[in-house]
């Protein structure tokens, strides 16, 4: 139903999102943590992006996030160290500006991925700032 108000409302997206957190944070306690970018780190170009990214929002839907309907998603090749925490750092900062820096890599967990051609590498998820 939040789908039809949305698309029907007369009052703009921005106002109903804002009220749909808040809705959200009083009904059951705080609001689930809300995933706002993900960032895809490979060896190689990706096989299947659209597949990997599916199942990376799956996986973190699963882990009882919500997604955010202005997720950013990035994907990059790079010959970097996926274990050097300052590469990763540099990299979040320069392609998640809009999400803010200050405190980016608190709100940031990283997992190992695979696409369906073997490629593997990793992957970025970005938090919402916690109120």
């Amino acid at each position: 139903m939040k789908f039809l108000r949305k698309i029907f409302s007369t009052k703009p997206m921005a106002a109903l999102e804002d009220n749909e957190e808040s809705e959200e944070a009083t009904a059951d306690g705080p609001a689930p943590r809300k995933v706002k970018g993900v960032l895809i780190l490979t060896r190689r170009p990706l096989g299947d992006q659209h597949r990997l990214m599916e199942q990376i929002v799956n996986h973190q839907r699963s882990q009882g996030y919500n997604i955010a309907w202005d997720l950013i998603s990035r994907t990059s090749v790079t010959q970097g160290d996926f274990e050097d925490r300052a590469f990763l750092e540099a990299t979040i900062r320069k392609q998640f500006v809009k999400l803010g820096s200050d405190d980016i890599m608190d709100r940031t967990e990283v997992f190992p991925c695979q696409d369906t051609v073997g490629n593997s590498g990793v992957y970025c998820i970005i938090f919402n700032r916690r109120p």
